[in-house]
This record gives structure tokens, C-alpha cells and sequence, in this order.
């Protein structure tokens, strides 16, 4: 029987208009018709520019020059009208905000549906159904931008899903979910696929996940294809793809550097399951020595100042749509801690932080900054205090060059032009941003643009960072990058707040964890204790890292609960397989 492809690149080359360099070089990618295909590749390699060509963006809506062609369904897609591209192809792109046109989750779900001209008894069908998958029942008339990042994100995905599109192109689809979100959307896909064989497009960063999901793999580097495999060989290229921005899974990662100290010689793991296997008949049901176990050192609350920079007593927030968001919430916080605040999605983590540059006040309770009551401070005067980089980084960038954005904060202080310029400097140095500094901010990709607010925030010199979902839809190197940012200024003193989803960052970086579950706070304690609870962080929906989750399920032959990074994991195997 004959294999038909749904989707043929070939020889393609794409730059966006006003652009000197190529964004694509030459793509050859073939996908066959009830196909999953992944793509991975370092922030700035194109991926997203890929997904564009093959729904038909590029070259319809976006001006640039094109060579080569991408047929859809033996269809030239620059011959195609896009709205029949859109009937056969969905995309979802890393930002959900940009897709969003309705007034309410209902009418934003049935918008496309209603273009297509189908029935109301079939429209609901679809809606329910939709909903049903992302998790978003009962939110019908709330409206979109109302919502979490990560229930934004389920509410476009949602309204893909509806049309049930033959071909479904998901760009970062779970970048702003929680653990639990991650799951629901990825069965879902699964789910999609096994009942109606659609094709799938699936740009993806998280490794761990993807291996579970796809058929193939394809590395995009430079705006070049440069390797594609089945996942099963594709990851176990460790170096070669760590060069290039990309995480392979945790567990891959292990037996890969206890065969690099030739401890080991087995065909490297790509799964938890698989990595639990081995380990089991390598060990031969040993039982590890309680001497290799870890120690937690205590929190040295005598380096902290007795004052603290933070102090939140008994906080109650309620939004105007009768939401309440935070329930009862204590909290202190001391100069030069390193704190992640976690929890799924809508569980107030965002709204707690908000109250510290004064967007939010206090409902019931009291927030304190360094000594002042949030109550009677201006967001000018907290702005000095407390540095806030939003998740989405295109809500606190508005000026024509970085240099302006970055100085604006700092002229508003009232400081003088030579006092400005010098900050000005030193932040973007920090940032690496320092040679693009009369650019538009804007001309550049998400990850940059995150860099430019952090610089924005730095420049105004604050006591306390908080960064939104800092690593949100980045690679591995920008990802750790900024994370070593954040380190080398806690060095320094400052106070660091990271609201995140990644317990894999926190694992190797923040020194003490902050857990919020429906607006009231489960857990405060050191991140290694923290993350050995498995069963209440079930409870709130987290999920730790996936060595974490290795070693927790391998507690019967003795190992530890508590175990943050694959180097920790790794020097356990190492002290079982040599004793």
C-alpha cells in the first residue's frame, strides 16, 4: 500500500522581511499521514517559523521572501487560499494571547467553528468536548484574558481541538501548564491521535515528555535540519545535543555519564520505566547502604537579617468576579533568600507576588515591603523595592530601543542622565543585550525580549527580584543562563522570588520552596524536604524532577527520597556499582 505524505517540505528558505540572514536553510522534512513528529532545537533556530510555513502563515499573513515549497496534503500551500489551509491545519503557538478574539471562553472555543459554517447541535458537541479534554468545564463565561497563563493556554488549545483539524501543529503546548495541565494536555493529544490518526507537528523543549509522544524527532539548529531520528536513538546523542541547546531526558542523562565512567554498559534509557528496569537488574535487588544517603543542611537562619524584607500576615485577596484567590496567607521572607513559589495553575502564586509591587492590595491582612505597609505605598515607591519581571515579557516593554527601556525605570527615579546611562550599561551587560541596545525590543524573539525586562529591572538596582515563569518556552542554555543570573545576583545580596513550573530549576537552584494550593499555603519549607513529599505534592499538583521521581520509586531497595539532581543520583550508583 502506498504511503501518503500530509506533509512535504522541500528546499525551503524563509527570512522575515527587513532581514538580512536567513531564518530557514534549506528544510527538507517529509511527514506521513497519521505521523507525530517532534522538533526541538535551541530558542531562535526556527521552529516557530517552520510551524508557519506548514500552516500556511508564511507566506500568506507574513511578509518576507520565500524559496522551495511546503505542500499540504499534495497541495502547495502558496497556491491555497489560507482559510482552506486552516480547515485541514491547527496550529497552537507558545503565546495564547495572540490567537485570542472573543469575549468569553465559550464564545472563543465556538469562533472558529462558527466561521465554518457548522450546526448548533454539532457546535456544542464539539465544545463540551473540547473543553472536556483541556480541563476547562465551567469556565464557559469567564473571559480569556481573565485567566492564568496556563488556563489561557488550554482554552486555545481548546479551541483547535474543536475544529479537528487532520493535521495539528502544536507550538510549546504545555509551556505555561503545571504538572497536572501537562498531563491532561498531552493525553489529550495522545488521545486525538489514537482516535481520529491525526498528524501531529509538535515543537516541544520539555524531552521527557516528547519521547512518550512522537515517532520521530528532527533538531533544528541555525535554521538548518541537522539530525532526525526515532526518539529511542535521537536522545541518546547526549553531548552532541547538549552542545546545541537540548535537554535529553534526566534518566538518559545518568546512565550516560555513569557509562562515561565506564561503571556501566548498557543501551541508554529514554524512559522513567525503562531507567527503573535497569537499575532493578543491575543492582540484582541489592539494597543500598544508609551511608550513601543525603543530608539536608539546615537553613543558616543566623546569616539572615532578624528583619525581614517580606511580611505578609493573614493575606485574603478576592478579585472583583468574586474569585477568591488567597486565603490566610503567612509569610516572611529575609534579605538574600532564594525562593521558588510553586503550584499548579490558578492556585494564587502570581496574585501573592503581585501584592509586592503594590498592583494588588490586600483584601483582608497586611503585605509589608522593607518596613512599609503596601497599603499606603505608591507602585513608584515599591518599584525601588521590588523588581517584577512578568511572565509575559511583552506587557512591561513599550518604548522604540532597548536603551529607552531599559533607562526608562531609572529617569522616572528622578536620576541624573549619567547615573541612568551607567545603569543602563550595566544591566544589559548583565544580560548580554549591551550590543543591541538601540534595536526595538520587539525585533526580537521571546526569550531576548525576557532578557531586555529583566535588564529593565535590574536597572532600578531593587532589593527583591521576582521573576514570572522566567524559563517559559526557552532552551536548555537560556534556560540555565538565566537561572545562573539569578544566582549570581543572590551572591550579591539580593532577595530572588521565582514563580515557576520547572521543579527540575528549582531542584538546582532555589534553596527554599513556597507551595500554594488554592489560594492557601500547603507547604514552606527547605526545596530537598520539600520535594521528598511526594504524596503532598500530588496533593498540589507538582510533580518533582524526574530523577526525584527515579529514586522515590526505588526507595524498597533502599535509595533516598530525597534526591534533587542527576549528579546526586549519580554518585549513588556509582558508591552501589563499586562497592
Amino acid at each position: 500500500m502506498k504511503v501518503i505524505e500530509e506533509i512535504v517540505v522541500k528546499d525551503l528558505w524563509w527570512r522575515y522581511k527587513d532581514r538580512r540572514k536567513w531564518t530557514l536553510k534549506g528544510i527538507n522534512l517529509e511527514v506521513k499521514k497519521g505521523e507525530s513528529v517532534g522538533i526541538t532545537g535551541p530558542s531562535g533556530a526556527g521552529k516557530t517559523t517552520l510551524c508557519m510555513a506548514i500552516c500556511g502563515l508564511i507566506p500568506h499573513e507574513i511578509p518576507g521572501e520565500m524559496k522551495g515549497t511546503v505542500k499540504v496534503s499534495g497541495t502547495d500551500t502558496g497556491s491555497m487560499e489560507l482559510r482552506d489551509i486552516v480547515r485541514n491545519v491547527g496550529i497552537l503557538f507558545q503565546d495564547p494571547e495572540t490567537q485570542f478574539v472573543s469575549m468569553s471562553v465559550l464564545d472563543e472555543v465556538a469562533f472558529g467553528l462558527e466561521n465554518f459554517g457548522y450546526s448548533s447541535d454539532e457546535m456544542w458537541r464539539r465544545i463540551e468536548w473540547a473543553l472536556k479534554i483541556v480541563g476547562m468545564e465551567g469556565y464557559e463565561e469567564k473571559h480569556p484574558l481573565e485567566l492564568s497563563g496556563g488556563e489561557k493556554q488550554r482554552v486555545a488549545l481548546a479551541s483547535i481541538l474543536a475544529l479537528q483539524p487532520r493535521i495539528l501543529v502544536l507550538d510549546e503546548p504545555t509551556s505555561n501548564l503545571d504538572a497536572v495541565g501537562r498531563e491532561d494536555v498531552f493525553s489529550a493529544i495522545n488521545t486525538l491521535k489514537e482516535r481520529s490518526g491525526t498528524t501531529m507537528i509538535i515543537v516541544e523543549h520539555d524531552t521527557e515528555e516528547l519521547v512518550n509522544l512522537v515517532d520521530r524527532v528532527i533538531l533544528l539548529y541555525g535554521g538548518e535540519l541537522i539530525s532526525e531520528s526515532a526518539p529511542e536513538e535521537f536522545f541518546r546523542e547526549v553531548d552532541f545535543l547538549k552542545e546545541r541547546g537540548v535537554w535529553a531526558p534526566q534518566v538518559t542523562e545518568l546512565y550516560y555519564k555513569l557509562s562515561q565512567s565506564c561503571l556501566l554498559r548498557c543501551k541508554l534509557p529514554i524512559t522513567f520505566d525503562m531507567a527503573q528496569r535497569i537499575i532493578r537488574d543491575i543492582l540484582n535487588d541489592r539494597k543500598i547502604s544508609p551511608s550513601w544517603l543525603l543530608s539536608e543542611k539546615p537553613v543558616a537562619r543566623d546569616t539572615l537579617d532578624v528583619r525581614p524584607v517580606i511580611a505578609v500576615k493573614n493575606l485574603w485577596y478576592t478579585y472583583p468576579d468574586g474569585t477568591t484567590a488567597l486565603q490566610g496567607i503567612d509569610l516572611v521572607i529575609h534579605k538574600g533568600e532564594y525562593i521558588a513559589f510553586l503550584g499548579r495553575n490558578g492556585s494564587g502564586k502570581t496574585t501573592l507576588a503581585k501584592h509586592f509591587i503594590g498592583l494588588l492590595k490586600p483584601f483582608n491582612g497586611q503585605v509589608v515591603i522593607d518596613g512599609i505597609d503596601v497599603r499606603g505605598a505608591s507602585v513608584k515607591e515599591l518599584a525601588s523595592k521590588v523588581g517584577y519581571v512578568f511572565q509575559n515579557p511583552d506587557h512591561q516593554l513599550f518604548c522604540e530601543s532597548i536603551e529607552e527601556e531599559v533607562g526608562y525605570g531609572p529617569k522616572n527615579l528622578g536620576l541624573s542622565k549619567s547615573e541612568v546611562k551607567k545603569r543602563v550599561k550595566k544591566a544589559l551587560e548583565t544580560v548580554d543585550m549591551f550590543p543591541y541596545r538601540e534595536e526595538h525590543p520587539f525585533s526580537f524573539g521571546k526569550a531576548e525580549r525576557q532578557r531586555i525586562a529583566v535588564a529593565s529591572v535590574l536597572a532600578m538596582e531593587p532589593r527583591i527580584i521576582v521573576v514570572d515563569e522566567p524559563t517559559t518556552g526557552q532552551d536548555m542554555g537560556l534556560s540555565k543562563a538565566m537561572m545562573s543570573l539569578l544566582d549570581c545576583l543572590n551572591k550579591k545580596g539580593k532577595t530572588i522570588i521565582v514563580i515557576t513550573h520547572n521543579l527540575r530549576l528549582v531542584a538546582e537552584h532555589a534553596k527554599r520552596v513556597v507551595i500554594l494550593h488554592e489560594g492557601k499555603l500547603l507547604l514552606d519549607a527547605p526545596t530537598r524536604r520539600a520535594f521528598a513529599q511526594s504524596e503532598l505534592l500530588r496533593k498540589a499538583h507538582l510533580r518533582p524532577p524526574q530523577i526525584t521521581q527515579l529514586s522515590q520509586a526505588l526507595r524498597d531497595i533502599g535509595f533516598p527520597s530525597d534526591v534533587l539532581t542527576v549528579d546526586e543520583m549519580c554518585n549513588l550508583m556509582r558508591a552501589a556499582l563499586s562497592s
